[in-house]
């Protein structure tokens, strides 16, 4: 198992990406056909909506859940000199931000917070802020380039809908292009996201394919000047990114057989004086728990590691091995809620780890 403590991707270490920003969207119009994945805006209710289907046309963005998908919402630079009413959003700073007031002039967005509300990041920055569970939804190829701006070994993707991932590196300290190279897990920097999980006859005649949600690599060549570029691609509909992922990964332990994905359920299901049922689907926050046994000569690291990264995202590997068919199921993006160091052998110490996703 290993922990990556990760590294913050500012706007001044993001060197280029494919999303616009602000992004400004094409607004909405009843009459038009819309395909799987495509990007509208209505401007009247400051929203952005993703089309969930191929020949969408006459299905209300903001009263058709089956046919459209809201993904963030409408991004307008700031201008200081400029008047906004109450519920108007714009962008600054990588930021969306809701006036909260009418006559709002001349307020600064990050400061002025009885006149805005900060309602996240822009659709370029999603991918980046590792404290919310927002995405970056992209027409495919998604591209962004970066600077890490120091030694890393580890890069990660969470939140993933994509086909395939390639990542390339250059270096001037390594001369030029350092990754991939002879001593990389993958020749050409390139990983395919397709799954089609067989189990008999019937599956092989019939099974669909589907995509993993996650995606991490151990082997970046830890030079400090280092830019990688990675390319994000879906054969159809939209390329989606919870989360990229830079830093130094740790490793901790052995994780024991017996370990347990859940997830904690914020949906309610409530009923009425009939009993009959209402339900309200929210989110369900991934959550694992698992006894991973550490050499005694690493303790005195993972000790320091649990003060590193007390309320701080780290992404979780239990299994390192992402050809394991139990690799998603022990990926997390998140933060711990338990760990406690047992002194139980002379020469190892059984972590016990609760892990929930942000």
């Amino acid at each position: 198992m290993k922990a990556t403590a990760t590294v913050n991707i500012t706007a001044a270490k993001l060197t280029s990406s494919t999303v616009a920003e602000p992004f400004a969207g094409v607004e909405y119009d009843v009459g038009t056909t819309y395909a799987l994945g495509a990007i509208i805006k209505v401007a009247a209710e400051f929203a952005v909506y993703e089309s969930l289907q191929n020949a969408n046309i006459a299905n209300t963005p903001n009263v058709s859940a089956s046919w459209w998908r809201k993904i963030g919402v409408t991004e307008v630079a700031w201008v200081v000199g400029t008047t906004y009413g109450e519920g108007d959003t714009v962008s600054y700073q990588h930021r969306c931000y809701e006036s909260l007031q009418a006559a709002n002039t001349g307020n600064i967005p990050l400061i002025a917070t009885t006149w805005w509300l900060d309602v996240g990041p822009t659709l370029r920055a999603a991918m980046f802020d590792l404290k919310t569970s927002t995405q970056t939804v992209s027409p495919s190829p998604l591209t962004v380039v970066f600077a890490p701006g120091q030694r890393i070994g580890t890069i990660g993707f969470v939140g993933l809908t994509a086909n395939q991932i390639q990542i390339s590196a250059t270096s001037v300290i390594g001369g030029g292009a350092v990754y991939p190279n002879a001593y990389s897990d993958s020749a050409t920097g390139i990983f395919d996201l397709n799954t089609r999980e067989v189990l008999d006859g019937y599956d092989y005649c019939f099974e669909p394919f589907s995509t993993s949600p996650s995606l991490v690599v151990f082997d970046i060549p830890s030079y400090s000047d280092i830019i990688i570029t990675a390319a994000i691609t879906a054969t159809s509909g939209n390329v989606k990114c919870g989360a990229l992922v830079v830093g130094t990964s740790l490793y901790i332990g052995r994780q024991q057989s017996g370990a347990g994905n859940d997830g904690l359920n914020y949906s309610t299901i409530a009923r009425d004086t009939f009993g009959t049922a209402v339900l309200i689907p929210r989110r369900t926050i991934p959550q694992t728990s698992q006894t991973v046994w550490v050499e005694s000569a690493r303790v005195n690291k993972v000790k320091q590691l649990r003060v590193d990264l007390n309320a701080v995202p780290a992404l979780w590997t239990g299994i390192d091995d992402s050809d394991s068919d139990w690799f998603d199921a022990f990926v997390i993006l998140g933060i711990y809620t338990k760990f406690e160091i047992a002194a139980n052998y002379n020469e190892y110490a059984e972590l016990s780890l609760i892990l929930e996703e942000i």
